[in-house]
């Protein structure tokens, strides 16, 4: 016992004299409070001690919410730095979310996720090899990043950046116009991408990063993608937010995915930005697309897809066939992993479906924090999946719309009788891959061309009482 006093006390002295700092002041920090349960010292050899450290962690919640205050705020996220934890093993206790996702770096850019079995639904334990280190939900996507980044994609012809306003706290709300401006704007698709209105939802970020990188690229794919569509994108839409390291709240405590239809004496400054610059680019002509990028702690992709019954069949399965498409070919995402849902004018959703009858599709894609499609046996998120996931969902957004991309050929056929018979009006020479579409593209033949020429390619009706095959033909190079 008295030996046990004494390591006690030797610890408390230590701790008191060299001890634990946790800070969290800095780009899309956050820390509630901070409590050392016990400190102990564990002599696992007799030439060997090391000193135990148990704390508990509250995470910082998001301010109330003046706009809707029946909603709980949120403390999801957190991001820290403690310093003097070298050769300390620490233990985490968070009573108001949960570490299972967490990351740590020591230089505060290059993150890994801790071992399963160092983190748990409430636990973090680890002894350290660096003297700091940082602690977060998530691999962090903030503001420093974020212009970085910008600076790399404005940096050609194709790329405009303009501002839509400013936050509460004064950061400007930052837009990329990615076009080949050399082509009509009356001959290209129009399509409006945001993330971050959750601040927390850093994956959403990666997953967009991987979308501008493949937009952006300087091949013939890329070209051909400006040269067929306008896109809008904004990073973030709450920089406050992101910033100041909230959960799902800017800076006043507004949640902006529900404040679309509020009155404005309770309408955020961002919604507000966004609503003005979509009016106006959209006066003329609707968008054709909006996408809304996410993060969910479901451990699966989803599109929230709006329901039939909520809008219209049409416009059902359109959402259906964007969706069937991001999941074609992606080990990622499958069918089964969608949510439906019907499009309320607080969401941006409602409000672009009161607005334009449907002319716009407008859908919220969510990337998951852990693994993929509910199956914690496969590979869990990582920042290289989140980027392909972009990569893939930009390719949906080219099939979507059946623009024709070198490699891959969105063909309609004419049906005579019995047949369909598809025709394009030149080729490369190559090996082709022949798809039809069933809610995914399904291999149908094959197709060889030895020099460069015409297209054409007939389905017949295996039964002369049904109609041949008359969908889209993907044509696409092996």
């Amino acid at each position: 016992m008295n030996l046990f006093v004494i390591l006690f006390s030797l610890a408390t002295l230590l701790q008191e004299g060299d001890p634990v700092r946790f800070s969290a002041n800095f780009d899309s920090g956050s820390l509630g409070r901070v409590d050392l349960i016990d400190s102990v010292w564990v002599r696992p050899s007799r030439t060997d001690s090391v000193l135990h450290l148990s704390y508990e962690i509250i995470s910082r919640s998001d301010p109330a919410n003046p706009a809707n205050p029946d909603l709980m705020p949120s403390g999801r996220w957190f991001y820290f730095l403690m310093d003097n934890v070298k050769g300390k093993h620490i233990y985490l206790t968070f009573k108001n979310t949960d570490p299972k996702r967490a990351v740590y770096s020591y230089d505060g850019i290059n993150f890994e996720r801790f071992p399963h079995y160092q983190a748990s639904m409430r636990k973090i334990s680890a002894l350290f090899e660096q003297d700091s280190v940082y602690v977060a939900y998530f691999v962090p996507y903030g503001w420093e990043r974020l212009q970085e980044r910008l600076a790399d994609w404005t940096a050609t012809e194709y790329v405009t950046m303009d501002t839509l306003g400013t936050s509460m706290m004064g950061f400007p709300i930052q837009m990329l116009t990615i076009t080949d401006s050399s082509v009509p704007a009356c001959e290209k698709n129009t399509i409006w991408l945001h993330a971050r209105v959750h601040p927390s939802e850093s994956p959403a970020n990666w997953q967009l990063e991987g979308l501008l990188d493949r937009l952006t690229e300087d091949s013939d794919v890329a070209r051909e993608y400006r040269r067929k569509g306008i896109f809008y994108v904004v990073p973030f839409t709450n920089p406050d937010g992101v910033y100041g390291g909230y959960s799902r709240s800017n800076a006043r405590g507004i949640n902006q995915e529900i404040n679309w239809d509020h009155h404005d004496s309770i309408t955020s400054v961002e919604v507000d930005a966004l609503r003005r610059r979509m009016d106006s680019l959209s006066k003329d002509r609707p968008f054709d697309l909006v996408l809304n990028m996410h993060a969910q702690s479901d451990d699966k992709i989803s599109y929230y897809i709006p329901t039939e019954e909520a809008t219209t069949t049409e416009y059902h399965e359109r959402a259906m066939r964007l969706a069937y498409l991001t999941t074609d070919s992606n080990p990622y995402f499958f069918p089964e992993d969608m949510f439906y849902s019907a499009p309320a004018p607080r969401y941006v959703e409602g409000w672009l479906w009161n607005r334009t009858a449907g002319n716009t599709l407008a859908v919220t894609i969510e990337m998951p924090y852990s693994f993929y499609n509910n199956n914690p046996g496969n590979e869990w998120v990582t920042l290289a999946s989140l980027k392909e996931n972009g990569v893939y969902m930009l390719r949906a957004v080219s099939d979507y719309f059946g623009w024709n991309i070198p490699g891959r050929y969105l063909v309609q056929g004419l049906e005579r009788k019995n047949k369909t018979v598809y025709r394009y009006a030149e080729l490369p020479a190559g090996e082709y891959h022949v798809f039809t579409w069933d809610n995914a593209w399904v291999l149908h033949g094959t197709y060889v061309r030895e020099r460069p020429g015409a297209f054409r390619y007939v389905i017949r009706s295996q039964d002369t009482h049904k109609r041949p095959y008359n969908g889209p033909l993907r044509v696409s190079m092996q």
